[in-house]
C-alpha cells in the first residue's frame, strides 16, 4: 500500500477525471489518514480476538450479568512508523470489549453504555469469566489510506446543495476508491472517516451519549451547535463481520467504536449499524 503522499497524489489524478479544480480542492481538504486492517502479511501485524488484556487492578466487565467479549488489542506505538493520523494515539495499547452476543447493545441509548468498555495503559492477560465468548486469534496487517467521508455524511450533503449533481456522481467515487484503498473484505479500519452502513455516527453517538432519544432510522435532525458537537465524535476503531473471527453484525454489518476528541478513550461511545 502506498503512502499518505502517494496516496494523495493518485486521488488527485482519480478526482481529476469526474470533478472541476474546485470540487476537487474541497475532497482533498476532506480526506483524513486511516489506517486498514487488511490481509495478514500486508503491513504491520495486528491482531483481534485471541487471548484477553485487562489492567492488573481491573475487574472483568460486565453488562446486565453477561461479561463482555474480548475483541481485540491494539499497539498503537506499531503503527506510530505510518506517520500521525488525527485522533489516533501515538503509543500504548488499547483492549476492546463488547457484549457481542445478542441481544447486544447497539449504543442507542444512554443506558446501554456499559455493554462495552475500552481499556488503556498496562494491560496484562487475563482469565476469562464462564459465559464469556472467546474469539479466535486472527492477525492481520494494517496498512495506511486517505479515507474519504461517506456519501450519507452531512458535509457531503452541503456540498451537493451548492453543486446540484455532485453527489450521484461522488457515490460512484466513493465505492470505487473504497475498493482500491481496501481490497479485501471485512472492512476493518482505525481512524479516519467510516465507511457507514447507514447513516452517520457522529450525531448517534452525540444523542445517544447524551441521553437524547434516537427512535427513528432517519438520523437526527441537528443545529449548528449539534453539528459541530457531533464532528467531535471521531472513528477510532470499526470492525467488520468477520468470518475468521466469528463476527457477524448483519448483512452488511459493523461496529463502531469512536472517541471524543477532548476525552479519554476510555470514554468510547460505541454504534452499531447493520442493513
Amino acid at each position: 500500500m502506498d503512502d499518505f503522499d502517494a496516496q494523495r497524489r493518485r486521488l488527485t489524478a482519480f478526482l481529476g477525471l469526474l470533478f472541476t479544480s474546485e470540487i476537487i480542492s474541497v475532497l482533498l481538504s476532506l480526506a483524513r489518514p486511516a489506517v486498514r486492517l487488511g490481509a495478514a502479511g500486508d503491513g504491520i501485524p495486528v491482531r483481534l480476538g485471541g487471548a484477553p488484556l485487562l489492567p492488573a487492578a481491573a475487574a472483568w466487565p460486565v453488562w446486565r450479568g453477561r461479561p463482555l467479549d474480548f475483541l481485540g488489542a491494539v499497539d498503537f506505538a506499531e503503527l506510530a512508523v505510518f506517520g500521525t493520523i488525527p485522533d489516533l494515539p501515538r503509543s500504548g495499547t488499547t483492549a476492546f470489549y463488547y457484549a457481542s452476543e445478542t441481544p447486544r447493545p447497539w449504543g442507542d441509548a444512554c443506558g446501554q453504555r456499559d455493554g462495552w468498555r475500552v481499556f488503556t495503559g498496562d494491560l496484562h492477560p487475563a482469565e476469562p469469566p464462564p459465559g464469556t465468548v472467546s474469539y479466535p486469534p486472527a492477525e492481520l496487517g494494517a496498512a495506511p489510506f486517505l479515507s474519504l467521508p461517506s456519501p450519507q455524511e452531512p458535509v457531503m450533503r452541503r456540498l451537493e446543495r451548492v453543486h446540484r449533481g455532485f453527489l450521484a456522481e461522488y457515490e460512484q467515487l466513493h465505492a470505487v476508491w473504497s475498493r482500491h484503498v481496501t481490497p479485501d473484505a471485512p472492512a476493518h479500519q482505525l481512524g479516519g472517516w467510516p465507511d457507514l452502513v447507514q447513516r452517520p455516527v457522529g450525531p448517534d453517538c452525540l444523542y445517544a451519549s447524551t441521553g437524547r432519544p434516537l427512535e427513528t432510522l432517519d438520523a437526527p435532525e441537528l443545529s449548528a451547535d449539534d453539528l459541530a458537537a457531533a464532528d467531535d465524535w471521531r472513528l477510532l476503531l470499526q470492525l467488520d463481520s468477520d468470518d475468521r473471527l466469528g463476527w457477524y453484525w448483519g448483512d452488511p454489518g459493523r461496529v463502531y467504536f469512536c472517541s471524543h476528541r477532548s476525552a479519554p478513550l476510555e470514554g468510547a461511545w460505541l454504534t452499531v449499524q447493520a442493513a
